[in-house]
């Protein structure tokens, strides 16, 4: 098999197993966002922990301070994807988050210092109009009818983009083991005494679906930094795409989630501006990680 193929079918991989993480994370509504958040982070923690123990992988800390802080934004991140899914659907609160590629281009302007070219803002203005549409098509088809989770989730997508910042800022000095590492040690502190205070009277299905949640979760990780080896960032970009895709249609057929013409029509949108994002960077030469989001 040759070594495009491999990063393909790696990247791939990872897809498939950050779809069904969401999937799971719907799949366990009695269990709040800062237990799931919590268990995804302690179980990544475990999994690297013991690779690293074993010499799978190497861990070695660089530039503390903003793996520090990428721990801290990424774990918000993290918690506010889940709390999309769980109070608006799979499908929709998925591509709320997986719009942060717009949000990371801006953050990505102001505090890399990098050159936006202007046919990314003309893409990005764009992409602004999908999550208006989004927005309100569920509600009275204006800006009234966006709700308060939308909001949420919106503000989640915007501190994706900026963890993802932090991530491409980080390559600089360390490697992807260690800057996944750091955010789940950081994660764990963070929604340790949170996940305890709102602990429910859960079942054991739903404890091993929350361990389950945190081991598909790493797996996922581990795939698609594996897969990046071998595949150009915007090849793998475009495949993880595919993600609120495939969410759109785990959350319809699986969990009978329903959508307007206008939600569809602002989804389409959303990721085909995605896709136009990753598909810029690439024709103008910078293979930038931008689009890479370590989750």
């Amino acid at each position: 098999m040759s070594d495009n193929s491999k990063g393909v079918l790696l990247t791939l991989g990872s897809v498939v197993f950050f779809a069904l993480m969401a999937v799971l994370v719907k799949a366990i509504p009695n269990v709040s966002s800062f237990q799931t958040t919590f268990f995804r982070f302690a179980i990544g923690l475990g999994i690297i922990g013991i690779l690293a123990l074993f010499g799978v992988i190497h861990l070695k800390f660089n530039d503390r301070k903003n793996l520090f802080w990428r721990g801290l934004v990424g774990g918000a991140a993290v918690y506010l994807f889940y709390l999309a899914i769980l109070k608006l659907g799979v499908g929709k609160g998925s591509v709320y988050i997986y719009s942060y590629p717009i949000f990371a281009t801006l953050f990505s302007m102001l505090i890399l210092k990098e050159k936006v070219e202007p046919i990314k803002f003309v893409v990005i203005f764009i992409s602004f109009a999908g999550l208006v549409l989004l927005s309100v098509g569920g509600g009275k088809g204006s800006l009234d009818g966006m709700g308060f989770y939308e909001l949420i989730a919106i503000a989640g997508s915007v501190i994706t983009g900026l963890a993802v910042v932090f991530v491409k800022k980080l390559h600089d000095s360390d490697n992807s083991y260690a800057i996944f590492f750091s955010q789940c040690i950081v994660g764990f502190w963070m929604f340790l005494v949170p996940s305890g205070a709102t602990q429910a009277d859960g079942n054991m299905t739903e404890l091993l679906l929350l361990v389950l949640v945190g081991v598909v979760a790493t797996i996922g990780q581990l795939f698609m930094t594996e897969g990046y080896k071998y595949v150009n960032v915007a090849t793998g970009s475009l495949l993880q795409s595919m993600v609120p895709v495939f969410n759109l249609l785990a959350g319809w057929l699986i969990f009978n989630e329903q959508f307007s013409i206008i939600e569809i029509l602002g989804a389409f949108v959303i990721v085909g501006s995605c896709f136009a994002l990753v598909i810029i960077n690439f024709s103008v030469g910078k293979k930038t990680r931008i689009l890479k989001l370590v989750e």
